[in-house]
């Protein structure tokens, strides 16, 4: 059976509920009506997405109130977009932090701002998530790539243009 094959990786929970999620996702024909119960769990289903390199599950996690990016996003736009998100929010684990009520005044109406500290080695980056309402749940909307600092150089800030 083509399940006993992933066994051994759904022993790591952030990599099990993300196959997991997949599955749902992929066996309800993507871009459903799932959506995670909370902003919290949003962001804990999309950095668990990031762990497993899973582009589909962040598709369906990444979007806006309209819906989830995938399915309404040209797929080799989102695929290049979601890699680079994918780069940047690399990690070896995380921890939702707290961080205030409500997301900046530019942010979606009934947007929630989510705070996630990436674990990668000895840097530790608090990174801000936006999450919007959609349906009876909640997408990621924006990540602030900047906070997640440099892939190259994970506990430096991100270079704007220099070399």
């Amino acid at each position: 059976m083509v399940i006993d094959r992933f066994v051994p990786v759904m022993r790591s929970r952030a990599v099990g509920r993300a196959l997991l999620l997949a599955l749902v996702v992929g066996c309800g024909g993507g871009s459903q009506a799932f959506a995670p119960s909370s902003p919290e769990a949003a962001v804990e289903g999309f950095l668990s997405a990031v762990k497993a390199n899973s582009l589909v599950a962040m598709g369906e996690l990444w979007g806006t109130s309209s819906g989830p990016m995938a399915g309404r996003m040209d797929r080799d736009e989102l695929e290049k977009r979601l890699t680079v998100i994918r780069v940047y929010l690399a990690h070896d684990q995380y921890e939702i932090v707290p961080a205030g009520a409500r997301a900046s005044a530019a942010a979606p109406a009934g947007a929630r701002a989510v705070h996630a500290r990436l674990t990668r080695g000895a840097c530790r980056p608090v990174v801000p998530f936006t999450v919007v309402p959609f349906r009876q749940g909640w997408l990621v909307s924006d990540v602030d790539l900047n906070a997640a600092g440099n892939p190259a150089r994970p506990c430096g800030p991100v270079s704007r243009g220099s070399r």
